[in-house]
């Protein structure tokens, strides 16, 4: 959605609450077509060698852009360097609503990656989906809810949540390169699959937790901090 609706959308219950149930029940649909129809053929075409031979190796070292810690890293060295470093220079004295932004932005970051993880995590441990590379066939039907074990963590895909949340925070910051986030967001869902660590269904779920999590986490920030991005 453009970047400027999100401020509509924070702080108004009733329309968030519309528009996260409109992409929630959207991808859920989208995800049972692709667990129906995609997601044991994709995997079984990335298993192919010369498919395998071409692109796994890169796939393997972009898919781990994919990794939390590296956003926590930042959101919280945002957070930091805004309320205690910045103000001490003086090129940023002369901005201090800026500072304030990116503070506030940081905790709202942090905050998102937060609650759309605890959510993925509810979700795998829920639902138990066995990993493609468990099954030879890639058979995309092998259920064990209630496990802890990560080879049954395959719904949805945590990667993915990350990224999104990432490329929703991102679009929200620095709103004139919205056009970047989602397709990178969406190259390194894809880095899921290529690697046999998710199927599509998978990543296209854990896109919609991401997005769905950082607007509940934005608005949460709103009603009850004074640290939201969307002022009162």
């Amino acid at each position: 959605m453009p970047v400027q609706q999100f401020g509509e959308l924070i702080g108004n219950p009733q329309k968030l609450t519309k528009h996260l149930i409109k992409v929630i029940f959207a991808s859920f649909i989208l995800a049972m077509i692709a667990m129906r129809f995609w997601d044991q053929t994709v995997s079984l075409y990335f298993a192919e060698p010369q498919v395998k031979d071409a692109i796994w190796a890169i796939a393997r070292v972009l898919t781990d852009l994919g990794l939390s810690e590296y956003y926590f890293a930042l959101a919280l060295g945002t957070w930091a360097f805004c309320k205690w470093i910045g103000p001490k220079f003086a090129a940023f004295k002369k901005h201090p609503e800026t500072l304030d932004y990116y503070r506030r932005w940081g905790l709202n970051f942090f905050v998102a990656l937060i609650v759309s993880g605890v959510i993925t995590h509810l979700i795998k441990f829920t639902v138990g989906r066995q990993r493609p590379h468990k099954a030879p066939d890639y058979d995309p039907y092998v259920f064990t809810p209630f496990t802890t074990h990560w080879h049954w963590h395959s719904f949805s895909s945590g990667h993915s949540q990350v990224i999104f949340t990432v490329a929703t925070m991102m679009s929200v910051a620095f709103p004139k390169f919205r056009w970047f986030w989602i397709p990178f967001a969406a190259v390194i869902c894809l880095t899921r699959v290529v690697v046999h660590d998710h199927f599509i269904s998978d990543i296209i779920f854990g896109a919609c937790v991401g997005y769905v999590g950082t607007l509940l986490a934005m608005n949460w920030m709103k009603a009850k901090t004074e640290n939201g991005l969307y002022k009162k």
